[in-house]
């Protein structure tokens, strides 16, 4: 991928990222926040597809960063973290990979419909895996901070 690709991904993702949140009617005070997760995890898959072959890796770092990215914006904004995540994660969607998929297997082409297929679960796999293992993490820290605070055993 060179520069202008580049740019174009991260542009693009950040004016989706945008879009969404005025979709999922993210309050305007947010909105800018929201819009910043997805250019940010647009440039670390841009970095990804640089160095990694795989759709799954592709995925799943820019996953863990816009997972951390809405854990650590909830907290500041006192909001939920699905305000961000979704905003974020959502220009990583492969909609034309699945739109493809689908495609191929409509009109039978059934080598075509399982290479798509096989690169629309790995790429829905590294989201899914990193988005789960910053949850996994955020929900076991908070267990532990709560244990503390409340002397449970």
């Amino acid at each position: 991928m060179d520069l202008k690709q580049a740019l174009i991904v991260v542009i693009s993702g950040f004016f989706g990222a945008c879009g969404f949140a005025l979709l999922f009617r993210v309050h305007k005070r947010r909105i800018i926040w929201a819009t910043v997760g997805g250019g940010l995890v647009c440039i670390v898959y841009v970095v990804c597809v640089r160095y990694f072959n795989h759709e799954f890796f592709q995925n799943l770092f820019p996953a863990l960063v816009g997972a951390i990215y809405s854990e650590i914006m909830a907290r500041l904004t006192k909001s939920p973290t699905t305000t961000f995540l979704a905003s974020a994660i959502i220009p990583l969607v492969p909609g034309a990979k699945l739109y493809y998929t689908m495609y191929n297997f409509i009109v039978s082409d059934m080598t075509a419909f399982h290479v798509a297929l096989t690169e629309t679960a790995r790429i829905s796999a590294g989201l899914a895996v990193g988005v789960i293992l910053v949850s996994v993490f955020v929900h076991i820290i908070n267990h532990r901070r709560f244990k503390q605070i409340y002397d449970i055993d």
